[in-house]
C-alpha cells in the first residue's frame, strides 16, 4: 500500500466539531481517501475492530444509522462548507 499519512486528513476535522480527532480522521480517510477499514487499521497500527468501533461511535454522534448515510453526511457537510466559504468570498 502507498504511504498515506493520516495527518493529511486532520484539517478536515474543523467540519466535524462533535467528533474526536481520531473519529474525524477515520471517517475522512474512509470517505475521501477511499481507504478500507482494514487499511486504516494497518496505517494507524490498531485493530480493525478499533476502527469499526470508532466509525460506529461516529455514526451515533452524527445521528446516522448506516455507513452509506455516514458517507453522504460527511461529503455533504464538507461540500456545503466549502460552497458557503466560496460564496462569502465573492
Amino acid at each position: 500500500m502507498a504511504a498515506i499519512d493520516p495527518i493529511q486528513f486532520s484539517p478536515l476535522r474543523k467540519f466535524f466539531p462533535e467528533l474526536t480527532e481520531i473519529q474525524s480522521v477515520h471517517v475522512c480517510m474512509l470517505v475521501f481517501g477511499g481507504i478500507s477499514v482494514e487499511d486504516i487499521a494497518e496505517l494507524r497500527e490498531v485493530t480493525s475492530d478499533t476502527v469499526k468501533e470508532s466509525l460506529n461511535s461516529t455514526q451515533k454522534r452524527l445521528g446516522v444509522s448506516s455507513m452509506k448515510l455516514l458517507r453522504a453526511i460527511v461529503i455533504s457537510r464538507v461540500l456545503m462548507s466549502i460552497s458557503l466559504y466560496l460564496y462569502n468570498e465573492n
